[in-house]
C-alpha cells in the first residue's frame, strides 16, 4: 500500500528519524502536532539525548528543554551542556534526581566550581549515570574535593575532568588515599586532563583500581619523589597514554614499574622534556620486553626545541637503531619532522 500521508509511517520509522535529531528539534516539530505525537514523545521507547550549545540557545530552545526535563525526565538518556560561565544558571535551572532512571551521560563544560560541588551528591541516586564530563576550567585550584566526590557516585564507568588551561602549573589535587574497599570507584576509564604530580596520581588511581583506560597530564611538580611512592598493580590495565612535561626517562621507567599491569596493551607517550635518552632505540627495546611483555600498539612524540640562539640535545648514539628486528617485526616505525620551531620525533604502528 502506497503511503500518502505522514500518519502512514510507523512509530519506528520516526524512531529511527529521532535518533539523528536533537530532542529539543523533537519536541518543538513534534509535540504540538497531534495526539499520536504527543503519545509517540511521551513513549518510554524515545530516549532524548539533550545537546546545548552557547551559540545555539534562545528563549524557545529553553521553554522546550525545561518542558523536556518536567514531564519526561524518565527518557532523558544524556544531558550534554557546552557553555559559557556567564549561562551556568542555566545548569542550575535543571534539577537533576533519581527519577531520572535512563540518565547514562553527562558533560558540563564549562561549569563553575560551587555549582558542580552542590551538584554531584545529588547524582549518587541515579541508577544508571556511566559517564561524565567536566571541566571547572581555571577556576579552581584545588581539585579533591571534587574527585571525592565524583568517587561516591556508584555507577561511573567513564570520567573526563579538565580543570585548568594549558599553561597553567598551579593546580593541584588534596586527596587522601583510599582508606577502604568501601571508598573503591567503579571506574573504568579515566582522562585526568589537568596537571598531576606522581603522588597525586597515585592517591587518585588508589580509588580506581578497575581502571582499563588511563590517561594523564604529568604537567606539575611534586615534592614527593617518584621512588618513594609505594608499587600499585592496576590488574584491568590495557591502555595507558601519558603527556609528559617532567619526567626524565629515568622517572619514566620507575614510573612505568611503579603503576605495574601485566595486560597493557597500548602505550602512547607524548614528552617535552628534553632527555636524550628517549630517544635511546637499545634501551627502549630492552625496558619494553622485562616489562612490557603484551605491548602491542606503541606510540612516542619527542618535541626538541630549537631556534638560532639555542643548543637542542641531540642524539648521538648508534645509527640505525629504531630498525632493529625488535621494531621491523613490530611495525614501530620512527619517524622525524620539523614543525615550526620544534622537531619532533615520532613512533607509531603501521
Amino acid at each position: 500500500m502506497s503511503i500518502i500521508s505522514i500518519e502512514d509511517l510507523s512509530n519506528e520509522f520516526f524512531y529511527e528519524i529521532f535518533e539523528y535529531l536533537d530532542s529539543c528539534e523533537i519536541y518543538q516539530a513534534f509535540y504540538n502536532l497531534n495526539n499520536r505525537f504527543q503519545q509517540l514523545l511521551n513513549s518510554s521507547s524515545l530516549l532524548f539525548k539533550i545537546k546545548l550549545h552557547y551559540t545555539e540557545s534562545n528563549e524557545i530552545m529553553m521553554n522546550n528543554y525545561k518542558q523536556i526535563f518536567l514531564h519526561n525526565k524518565n527518557q532523558i538518556y544524556s544531558v550534554h551542556l557546552w557553555i559559557s560561565t556567564d549561562d551556568n544558571h542555566i545548569i542550575s535551572s535543571f534539577t537533576i534526581d533519581s527519577s531520572f532512571i535512563r540518565l547514562e551521560s553527562l558533560v558540563f563544560s564549562p561549569i563553575e566550581p560551587d555549582l558542580l560541588i552542590s551538584l554531584l551528591p545529588k547524582l549518587t541516586h541515579l541508577p544508571h549515570l556511566f559517564s561524565l564530563t567536566i571541566d571547572t576550567w581555571y577556576a579552581l585550584k584545588d581539585l579533591g574535593n571534587i574527585y571525592q566526590l565524583i568517587f561516591n557516585l556508584p555507577k561511573l564507568k567513564y570520567v573526563k575532568y579538565t580543570a585548568t588551561e594549558s599553561d597553567d602549573f598551579d593546580v593541584t589535587v588534596s586527596l587522601p588515599i583510599a582508606a577502604n574497599d568501601q571508598q573503591v570507584s567503579t571506574i573504568e576509564y579515566l582522562i585526568i586532563d589537568h596537571p598531576c604530580a606522581y603522588d597525586e596520581l597515585y592517591n587518585i588511581i588508589s580509588y580506581t583500581p578497575q581502571l582499563r583506560r588511563l590517561k594523564f597530564l604529568n604537567l606539575s611538580e611534586s615534592n614527593v619523589s617518584i621512588e618513594v611512592i609505594k608499587p600499585m598493580t592496576l590488574w584491568n590495565l590495557t591502555y595507558l597514554s601519558i603527556h609528559n612535561y617532567r619526567m626524565t626517562f629515568d622517572e619514566f621507567e620507575i614510573f612505568i614499574k611503579k603503576f605495574y599491569s601485566s595486560k597493557l596493551k597500548i602505550l602512547s607517550f607524548n614528552t617535552i622534556v628534553e632527555d636524550i635518552a628517549y630517544l635511546d632505540a637499545n634501551r627502549w627495546e630492552e625496558f619494553i620486553l622485562q616489562n612490557l611483555p603484551k605491548l602491542e600498539e606503541f606510540y612516542f612524540k619527542y618535541n626538541a626545541y630549537f631556534e638560532d640562539d639555542y643548543e637542542t640535545p641531540m642524539y648521538f648514539g648508534k645509527r640505525d637503531q629504531f630498525i632493529s628486528p625488535f621494531w621491523i617485526e613490530r611495525r614501530w616505525i620512527l619517524q622525524a619532522e620539523i614543525e615550526f620551531d620544534n622537531l619532533i620525533y615520532s613512533i607509531r604502528p603501521y
